[in-house]
């Protein structure tokens, strides 16, 4: 069964023929795709992926995935284009491998082939990872990634899954009514990482009761790390306003052995 290699040619909307091969670019053999649902709260290990299901039916899907795939509706590329790609694609059956194309995937060094002993120096090569930046399964519909970040810049708008507040958001924020903000700490000095968890609480506040809230604060009152009273967490620093974003992130939590109190740094859902 022939596979294809594709090509993105930058600052053009077409996706170019590059290669027809019989042989496997990828090992399918060790290849495992189970992912875990994508979650800005969930950290993965090295040898996990994330996971994003029904991936045509989201706004970042390419139409390239969408339909039946035939070679002869692509250009070849050219040679020129070819040092302009963005991303290649490699199509094995029913799955597409996506890899991101920088400067550093080409090679344009003197080299020599050891089964023709020749030496090469006009001929640059573009090397391909082992591991794919992102994979789409078309048997599921399912994209399969390690890096949020590498990942969107082949499906723009992805980033849009981990968006930060922006600054008016963040201001609003800090106008909550359960928020007493010290005078000296403006939106200015609200970090990057708390930008972004003010974007996710704020959309889980909006789906709770009042006494959901309630009980949101109280919980996150009894890890004293920030003064509660009077219904309001008084905020004077950055690390204030991150120990009550992971309160409401419900985060904090008592082993069983020991009462220790600590923090979850990630979190899946079971």
């Amino acid at each position: 069964m022939a596979n294809y290699i594709f090509g993105k040619v930058k600052r053009k909307q077409k996706i170019f023929r590059i290669i027809e091969t019989q042989e496997n670019v990828y090992d399918m053999d060790n290849l495992v795709l189970k992912g875990i649902n994508y979650n800005p709260n969930t950290l993965i290990e090295n040898e996990e992926i994330y996971q994003l299901a029904n991936f045509s039916s989201t706004d970042f899907c390419i139409d390239f995935l969408i339909g039946e795939l035939s070679t002869v509706d692509h250009d070849q590329i050219t040679k020129s284009d070819l040092k302009n790609l963005s991303f290649i694609c490699t199509v094995q059956e029913n799955l597409y491998f996506f890899q991101i194309i920088n400067s550093s995937f080409f090679i344009s060094k003197k080299w020599f082939s050891i089964e023709e002993l020749s030496l090469e120096t006009e001929k640059p090569i573009i090397t391909i990872n082992p591991f794919a930046d992102a994979i789409y399964n078309k048997e599921n519909d399912t994209l399969y990634f390690k890096k949020l970040t590498s990942a969107q810049k082949i499906f723009k708008g992805m980033d849009m899954l981990y968006k930060e507040a922006t600054e008016s958001e963040t201001h609003s924020f800090l106008e909550s009514e359960f928020l007493e903000v010290d005078e000296q700490f403006g939106v200015n000095l609200v970090t990057i990482p708390n930008r972004k968890r003010i974007a996710l609480v704020t959309q889980t506040l909006s789906k709770l009761s009042e006494d959901e809230k309630t009980a949101i604060y109280n919980y996150t009152s009894q890890y004293g790390h920030v003064t509660y009273s009077g219904g309001k967490f008084k905020i004077e620093s950055d690390d204030d306003l991150k120990f009550v974003l992971w309160g409401i992130e419900q985060r904090f939590y008592t082993t069983q052995i020991g009462s220790e109190k600590r923090v979850a740094n990630s979190i899946i859902s079971i």
